[in-house]
């Protein structure tokens, strides 16, 4: 590793840091407001050095992408980035657009609490409807406060069930399948929601 002074040093230890523990890079408000620096062009300057010394690198519209490891152990740490282009059309054809619009991890786009979010595997075809298939993974966030209409992981009467949460003209709460197969599911006693629905994962 290049020599690099202490505060460079603690520059990028706080990069590697807010990058663990939030899956993406900071951004030069976020470094500094940790170092209480009014201005932005400060962390700049030791950011283009980090890069400079291939420390750090930069996307084509300055903003910090997440650092390049050899180590294995190290890499394990980090989370996958993929360049996002777009938008497609799923109509008729239109002009291709070469240019990355930025780097996204998978991680930062479906996650918004990671102490907070589990997967969930899907089966059966009660949710086909919401474009929900069995085998699919769902992002779930527990805890979240769910709102009518939302897909849920709901507790019915003790048992767990992937629907939609709905409220009836008297105010009360109901799941409902995505699928008209299925009937709406009203609680005995007890109707609770453990999770949020975020996402859902699918594999071709």
């Amino acid at each position: 590793m290049p020599q690099l002074t202490a505060h460079q040093q603690a520059v990028l230890k706080q990069i590697k840091e807010f990058q663990q523990k939030r899956g993406y890079s900071p951004s030069l408000a976020d470094l500094a407001l940790a170092f209480g620096v009014r201005s932005k062009n400060a962390v700049a300057k030791v950011v283009n050095v980090l890069v400079r010394e291939r420390q750090l690198q930069k996307d084509p519209k300055g903003r910090i992408k997440i650092l390049e490891r050899s180590s294995a152990k190290d890499s394990s740490f980090l989370p996958m980035t993929l360049p996002l282009f777009g938008p497609i059309s799923a109509g008729f054809a239109a002009p291709v657009e070469e240019q990355a619009e930025e780097m996204v991890t998978l991680e930062q786009y479906l996650v918004r609490d990671r102490t907070a979010t589990f997967l969930l595997r899907v089966r059966g075809d009660s949710m086909i409807e919401a474009g929900i298939n069995e085998g699919d993974l769902v992002v779930v966030e527990r805890g979240a406060t769910p709102r009518t209409d939302d897909v849920v992981v709901g507790v019915l009467d003790e048992e767990f069930t992937l629907k939609r949460l709905k409220r009836n003209k008297e105010g009360k709460y109901y799941f409902q399948a995505e699928n008209k197969n299925y009937p709406e599911l009203h609680a005995r006693e007890e109707l609770q929601v453990a999770g949020v629905v975020r996402g859902v994962i699918r594999k071709y």
